[in-house]
């Protein structure tokens, strides 16, 4: 890939079922890239060695040669092992995504596959690569022509910290990036913040693809600072998706969460200047144990969390969707608040997670909501706080006439509506269903 002129990219997609190739070869094609195939792991390695794709799609179950055994030799090869693999399967369980990792993948995604996840993620590792090609390249080139320019290596030393967050480093108990080693990592409770834009894709559908960028780009300007100034740091971006980490104290999170949402509609009385449509915007928030570390091969590795409070965090955003608010935390993620009265917030409701026995109890914090909004939820959260309870223990006829008494009030509150719904066909049926947080997705 040139440093200056955009190539689409070449995605080799590996996989024996056909329908599941066709799938994925529409969903890249349409985002532009140029789709090599193949139906085996024997003909992805002849293929990758011959095309040098910017990365591979690798299905990890194919008869003879599976996909764990095609990534290691992809990974071992010196044609390919710059390649980045991204293995899809239906697999589940951590000693499975162990497995793929060792394997050398350096990113996994789920059958069925998501089309934005698998878009966002294609992009991102083709673009990492693009950058790690052209930085080898300038090395080489550094090398050659200054070789022992001390103040030259600073500099480059200094644009990889662009690339890779100095609280990594801090956090990994690195000083220098040369010192950083596949296979580093440490275990670490932080909370994690994981923000996403609303129907992006409708959005983004409307736009040419250097409109998508300035878009995104002047947005993420405009979010990234309440992040650093509150103690945070960027992991990564996931198409507009932001996730981020912060190693001091949930209400570090918090607080960077409720400065974004407080400012969107400063941003969106800027973009209504140039006719652009708002936006909208939702944020989840858990804090729990995560494992730090670095993933990949020798010549391509990353920085990356592995955890299941990333899922959770992740599942909590799109829980915003469902209900109609802005911000939701887990428990786990309120009680480690200095001091919980700094925020309003109010009981949501109790979730399952995959993976998980117990329902997760998830609040809503609304402090960025407009304030006529903020003065209701403030004047009417014990009631619908005492009609969740309710919910839960199975008084149903007691929790619809709760939110029945603040359902005049709460016009604009989509909560109060969507347990009246609940209550309603929970009478019709005899009993209580508890939400899924994939049903979100």
């Amino acid at each position: 890939m040139s440093d200056n002129v955009a190539v689409p990219l070449r995605v080799l997609a590996v996989d024996d079922d056909v329908a599941a190739l066709r799938v994925t070869s529409s969903i890249l094609r349409a985002q532009g890239c140029v789709v090599l195939v193949a139906r085996s792991g024997k003909e992805s390695i002849e293929i990758a060695a011959r095309e040098r794709p910017d990365v591979i799609l690798l299905d990890a179950n194919m008869p003879e040669m599976d996909g764990f055994t095609a990534a290691r030799a992809l990974s071992d090869a010196e044609l390919t092992n710059g390649i980045p693999i991204i293995m899809v399967t239906s697999l589940t369980g951590s000693a499975n995504r162990l497995r793929a990792l060792q394997a050398g993948a350096v990113d996994l995604l789920s059958k069925p596959v998501e089309p934005d996840e698998l878009r966002a993620k294609v992009v991102s590792l083709g673009r990492l690569k693009a950058y790690n090609d052209a930085m080898k390249r300038r090395q080489r080139e550094l090398r050659a022509t200054l070789a022992g320019s001390e103040e030259l290596l600073q500099a480059t030393l200094e644009s990889y910290s662009r690339f890779v967050p100095q609280e990594f480093m801090r956090a990994m108990g690195k000083t220098r990036i040369v010192d950083v080693k596949l296979g580093d990592h440490v275990k670490v409770d932080f909370s994690i913040l994981f923000s996403d834009i609303r129907s992006f894709t409708q959005l983004s559908e409307k736009m040419k693809p250097e409109e998508n960028f300035a878009f995104l780009n002047s947005y993420l300007r405009r979010m990234n600072p309440f992040i650093w100034e509150n103690g945070g740091y960027i992991d990564k971006y996931i198409g507009d998706a932001i996730m981020a980490l912060f190693p001091t104290s949930a209400s570090s999170a918090l607080s960077a969460a409720v400065a974004m949402l407080a400012h969107l509609p400063v941003y969106n009385q800027h973009r209504a200047s140039f006719g652009y449509a708002p936006v909208g915007v939702g944020i989840g928030i858990h804090t729990g144990p995560v494992m730090l570390g670095v993933i990949g091969h020798e010549r391509f590795m990353q920085g990356t969390v592995i955890s299941d409070s990333v899922n959770l965090a992740s599942r909590l955003q799109n829980l915003t969707k469902t209900y109609g608010v802005s911000l939701i935390v887990s428990s786990h993620a309120l009680f480690d608040l200095e001091d919980p009265n700094k925020f309003n917030f109010r009981f949501l409701d109790k979730v399952k997670i995959r993976g998980k026995e117990e329902p997760v109890a998830v609040y809503e914090v609304f402090d960025a909501d407009p304030e006529n909004l903020k003065e209701l939820k403030k004047k009417t959260k014990e009631e619908f706080e005492k009609g969740v309870y309710d919910f839960h223990a199975g008084r149903i006829q007691e929790a619809l006439a709760r939110f029945l008494s603040v359902g005049g009030e709460a016009r604009e509150d989509p909560p109060v509506e969507i347990y009246r719904l609940r209550c309603t066909r929970a009478i019709k049926l005899g009993s209580a269903e508890d939400l899924e947080a994939g049903a979100a997705h």
